[in-house]
C-alpha cells in the first residue's frame, strides 16, 4: 500500500515538473519572437526590450526605409536622365556629323578657287605659299594669275574665319577675277579700288550700313624680265629682303569692303626695282598673331621678320618648310589663333 503511494507521488510530481518546463520553452519561444521582441509589452514578456530601446529601433528602422525609398527614386530618376542625356546626345552627334560633313564639302569648294596645283608647280622656283587654314574652311585666301610677263599674287585676310570667312573668300576672289581677268586692269590701286567696290555692291553696304565685314589685301605684281615689283595694300604690308637686310612697304590704313567714312590713306601703288636673288613676302596677321612659347604669348611681327631674314637664302620649298616648322614648334599644345597664309616670291 505505501509503495503504490510513493509512486502515485513520484508520478505526479514528474508530470508536473514536464508540464511547468513545457510552459516555460512555450513562453521563451513566444518571448524571443521577432514581433515580441520588437512591439510586444514589455510587462507580458520577461525578455523584452524596454520602450526608450524600441523606440531607438523604430527611428533606425523607418530611416532604412526612407533611405532604401530615396536611393530606389534616385536611380529611378537617374536612369531616366541618362536615357534622355543619351537621346539628346545622339542627336547632337547627328547634327554635328551633318554639319561637319557640309563644312568639309564646302572646303571642296572653296578649294576650287584657290591657284591650281599645277600653276604652283610651274611657278616652284619663283614662290612658295604657307596655308593653314584654323578650322575646315579659311577666312584667308591667295590668288596667283600670270599674263604675259607678269605675275600677279595676292593675299587675301577676310572678317573673321571658319564660315563667314569662306563666304567672304569666294567675293573676294570673284572680285580679284573681274578687275584682273575681266576689266584687264594693271594697276595694282586701281585692281584694289574696283574689288573694293564689287565687295560693297556684293554686300549692299552702300545701303545697309550695319555690314561692315571686309577684307584686307596685299596684291603685287612682278615683271618677271624687268625685276619691277608694283605694289598695293589695305592694311596689309610686304617684308621685301635684300642682302639680309628688311625693309617693309606699307599698305593704305583701309579695308576692301566695309563701311569707313572716316578712312583718307587709301590705297596707293608703290613701284620697286628689284635685283635677282630678292625676295618679298606677303602674309595675313594669322602667323605672327599665334599664341605659344614657354609664356604663351604672340609670335610678333618683328619675330617673324627675324625669321624671314634668317631663311632668305634658303631655296623657296625649304623656306616654306622652316616656316611651318618654327609655326608648329611656337604653336605647342596651343589651339591655332587665326588662319596663316604666307606668300614668298624671289626675284
Amino acid at each position: 500500500m505505501i509503495r503504490k503511494t510513493l509512486a502515485a507521488t513520484l508520478l505526479l510530481l514528474l508530470l508536473t515538473i514536464k508540464t511547468n518546463a513545457q510552459d516555460t520553452t512555450d513562453h521563451l519561444k513566444s518571448h524571443i519572437g521577432f514581433m515580441e521582441t520588437f512591439f510586444g509589452d514589455e510587462q507580458d514578456y520577461q525578455v523584452c526590450y524596454p520602450k526608450d530601446h524600441k523606440n531607438f529601433f523604430y527611428s533606425i528602422i523607418v530611416f532604412a526605409l526612407l533611405s532604401t525609398s530615396l536611393g530606389a527614386l534616385i536611380i529611378i530618376v537617374k536612369t531616366r536622365s541618362n536615357k534622355l542625356l543619351k537621346e539628346k546626345n545622339t542627336i547632337i552627334e547627328e547634327k554635328n556629323h551633318d554639319l561637319v560633313s557640309s563644312i568639309t564639302y564646302a572646303k571642296r569648294i572653296q578649294t576650287s578657287i584657290l591657284p591650281n596645283p599645277a600653276v604652283l608647280a610651274a611657278l616652284g622656283n619663283q614662290l612658295f605659299v604657307l596655308y593653314k587654314p584654323r578650322d575646315i574652311v579659311s577666312g584667308d585666301f591667295y590668288w596667283i594669275s600670270q599674263a604675259g610677263d607678269n605675275l600677279y599674287t595676292a593675299v587675301v585676310d577676310c572678317t573673321g574665319h571658319g564660315v563667314p570667312g569662306a563666304f567672304l573668300s569666294l567675293i573676294g576672289h570673284q572680285g580679284l577675277n573681274k578687275a584682273i581677268n575681266e576689266d584687264r586692269l594693271t594697276d595694282p590701286a586701281r585692281i584694289l579700288d574696283s574689288m573694293n567696290s564689287h565687295v560693297k555692291q556684293v554686300l549692299q553696304q552702300e545701303e545697309n550700313t550695319e555690314i561692315r565685314d571686309g577684307m584686307e589685301v596685299a596684291l603685287c605684281k612682278l615683271n618677271t624680265k624687268t625685276k619691277q615689283l608694283e605694289f598695293a595694300g589695305a592694311n596689309l604690308n610686304i617684308v621685301l629682303i635684300r642682302n639680309k637686310e628688311v625693309s617693309v612697304v606699307k599698305g593704305g590704313k583701309c579695308t576692301v569692303g566695309s563701311v569707313q567714312p572716316h578712312v583718307t590713306d587709301l590705297p596707293v601703288t608703290h613701284t620697286i626695282q628689284l635685283d635677282t636673288g630678292d625676295c618679298f613676302y606677303c602674309f595675313s596677321d594669322g602667323y605672327a598673331d599665334q599664341m605659344g612659347g614657354e609664356k604663351g604669348k604672340k609670335f610678333m611681327s618683328a619675330k617673324l621678320r627675324e625669321l624671314l631674314i634668317g631663311i632668305t637664302t634658303n631655296d623657296l620649298e625649304q623656306q616654306c618648310h622652316l616656316l611651318r616648322y618654327e609655326f608648329e614648334k611656337w604653336k605647342g599644345g596651343h589651339e591655332q589663333t587665326d588662319d596663316v597664309c604666307v606668300l614668298g616670291v624671289r626675284a
